[in-house]
């Protein structure tokens, strides 16, 4: 089908070409039209003057009024348009230049989440020096990445260490909803433009701690028996923000610098972290995704109108 549409691209082009480049040769050239015997006078065509009214083509020679009953200057404008649209349409299908435009049309488009990266860390390492904004947003973005391979894998066990138990359930739910439909996600080209530590609330239990994130990326959908896409494209580059929120016990410290979600271990014992379907350490038995021991992902969403800033809510002995 492709080399086909090629075919037909490539056959409509090259005879608008001609008809461009014919049409401007007569249209500027006023022997062409003259009374002297050129090409189109006296011969086949004179028999013909009082129909294609031979008086307007030797008025000025211009020859820009009427050829085959059809105005000139109108065809040679329109190949001029149509051609060039042709070949950028080609362009885009070769995926030469993909077109970048907003995830969730005009959705959270004016909902404003600061960057408060310095006040954050500063409240947080009264308790636990060893936290710094940097390691963190790094540990957030390497999530965000596994996540979405994990999605589009529908296999969210790698993921398992660093998602709180109800977001694991939920998500591997939808999992198996997909698996049902058949339907297979591809994200592709990701790119992660800003992220950011944005709120950070703290209660007698746990402390939650919330990342902006703004990343670009292709996003479709394929029927996994016919390899169709049944949603998106491969040219599009999505625009999208998240929130993502973290939580922890307010007794866990940061041990040594956040990593990514490889190489996990278990913040309780130490122990190699090998994932189980319960997120149960295998060597001490504890439960490592509920925030006890570190942090883990509660809650992510894309930016809405609705979406609010929860600012920094947190005791006044861990302000002073």
């Amino acid at each position: 089908m492709r080399t086909i549409k090629k075919k037909i691209l490539a056959f409509t082009t090259v005879i608008l070409m001609v008809l461009c480049f014919v049409f401007a040769g007569i249209a500027f050239d006023g022997n062409d039209y003259g009374g002297d015997g050129g090409d189109w006078g006296g011969g086949d065509w004179g028999d013909y003057d009082s129909d294609w009214g031979g008086s307007d083509y030797d008025s000025d020679g211009s020859g820009l009024e009427i050829f085959g009953g059809f105005p000139l200057v109108p065809i040679i404008v329109l190949a001029l348009i149509v051609i060039p649209i042709l070949l950028n349409n080609s362009k885009n299908k070769k995926g030469q230049t993909p077109q970048v435009r907003s995830g969730q049309g005009s959705q959270g488009a004016n909902v404003f989440l600061p960057n408060r990266n310095d006040q954050i860390q500063a409240i947080i390492r009264k308790n636990d020096p060893n936290f710094t904004a940097d390691d963190f947003i790094t540990f957030a973005k390497q999530v965000y990445v596994d996540i979405q391979m994990a999605w589009c894998a529908r296999d969210m066990a790698p993921v398992r260490p660093v998602l709180h138990q109800n977001l694991f359930n939920t998500t591997q739910r939808q999992v198996e909803e997909k698996k049902k439909q058949g339907i297979i996600y591809h994200y592709e080209s990701i790119a992660i433009n800003t992220a950011y530590l944005t709120s950070f609330v703290k209660d007698k239990d746990f402390e939650y701690l919330t990342v902006y994130l703004n990343a670009r990326m292709i996003d479709y959908q394929v029927d996994e028996k016919t390899g169709n896409i049944v949603r998106g494209d491969k040219t599009t580059r999505w625009d999208m923000r998240y929130k993502m929120k973290f939580v922890r016990s307010t007794d866990a410290l940061t041990k040594d610098k956040v990593s990514g979600t490889q190489g996990y271990n278990c913040p309780n014992c130490g122990a190699p972290l090998e994932i189980t379907s319960s997120g149960e350490c295998p060597y001490c038995g504890s439960v490592v995704t509920t925030g006890d021991y570190s942090w883990v992902l509660t809650d992510f969403t894309t930016v809405r109108n609705d979406t609010v800033d929860d600012g920094i809510r947190v005791p006044p002995e861990d302000i002073q």
